[in-house]
């Protein structure tokens, strides 16, 4: 059985965009015992975990209490966290590498889990969506592409870069990354208004979602760390998805063809794509074992027109780098 096992980082908060050391938010030391409800307690190793990562992200330690007041929330629907967590072992190996390219601390890959708990369909009342909950403006903004054949809010890897981007814009006007999670949720205007100084002395004049964000991140840190402590199942089993981008327009009924995948799947897995047709530059996503069929399918001509394309070319998003061309022309990047 595969755990969660997350590779974060902790930001060294200077005033210009942080670096990021590495550090490793996995199975706690301590002996797990699983708590029961209304036994949420932050054990003495726990709230050095949680002291540690407001120091480096600059953040002012919220209570114990606020903290164990948002664990206790989020644990009220147990089935629905575990699979937001099993999402997020899906997701967060394709977020960490670009927010480790943005410079931006690798704690905020776990953000999704508290605006859509990583719901690639997910769209708000306000008209937010994808994991990122990017408004339309914002997601234009920063180069995505919305409109009727395909939304680039939901599209895990172009989302992810915009939401990326912005968050580090927004750690540019405002300097502190408690200020930063709250303009994220509220928007920058919101804090442009209301804040004086910081997060904690200013809290009583946000929006009541707004308050929270701090004490539910870092609430969000702990149950990542040790989720069975919490009594959460995230295994993974089987389940592994791989992307790439598709070079050359194709429709997608020739591409599920060509995957011999359904399109029920590709759907589910693709909830950018509205239409019929890919476009060119398109990212898509499809389960791993498809991409090892094809490749044992079309090993000699892939191996052949590897050679024409260049076995040099390399995908660093995706850490892939050998390339399968198909017969339509599209391009499939796989690792050695």
């Amino acid at each position: 059985m595969k755990v969660l096992v997350l590779i974060l980082g902790g930001a060294i908060v200077t005033s210009c965009t942080p670096t990021v050391k590495q550090v490793v938010l996995g199975d706690s030391k301590e002996s797990v015992h699983i708590v029961k409800e209304g036994g949420i307690t932050l054990s003495e190793e726990e709230r050095r975990f949680v002291s540690r990562e407001a120091d480096r992200l600059g953040i002012e330690v919220p209570s114990r209490e606020e903290i164990r007041r948002e664990i206790k929330k989020l644990l009220r629907d147990k089935k629905s966290l575990e699979i937001a967590f099993r999402r997020a072992n899906l997701y967060i190996p394709y977020i960490r590498p670009i927010f480790r390219e943005l410079g931006l601390p690798e704690e905020l890959s776990l953000l999704p889990m508290i605006e859509s708990r990583f719901n690639p369909f997910a769209v708000s009342r306000s008209g937010a969506g994808g994991i990122w909950q990017l408004m339309p403006a914002t997601a234009r903004r920063y180069g995505l592409r919305v409109d009727d054949r395909v939304d680039e809010r939901f599209d895990l890897i172009k989302s992810t870069r915009a939401a990326g981007m912005y968050l580090r814009d927004l750690y540019r006007e405002f300097g502190r990354w408690d200020l930063v999670l709250a303009a994220y949720n509220c928007g920058e205007g919101c804090v442009r208004r209301r804040v004086r100084g910081d997060f904690w002395g200013s809290m009583h004049t946000l929006p009541d979602q707004t308050r929270n964000f701090v004490p539910r991140f870092f609430a969000v840190l702990v149950i990542a760390r040790s989720p069975e402590k919490y009594g959460l199942n995230v295994s993974l089993d089987s389940l592994r998805i791989k992307g790439f981008m598709v070079r050359k327009k194709i429709r997608v009924k020739d591409f599920l063809k060509a995957k011999g995948i359904k399109e029920s799947t590709f759907r589910d897995m693709n909830p950018h794509i509205k239409g019929d047709l890919i476009p060119a530059g398109t990212y898509v996503y499809i389960p791993e074992k498809t991409i090892i069929s094809v490749v044992r399918a079309e090993k000699r001509r892939t191996l052949r027109d590897a050679r024409k394309v260049g076995l040099e070319d390399f995908h660093p998003e995706f850490g892939l780098s050998k390339v399968l061309v198909l017969e339509n022309g599209a391009k499939v990047y796989i690792k050695d």
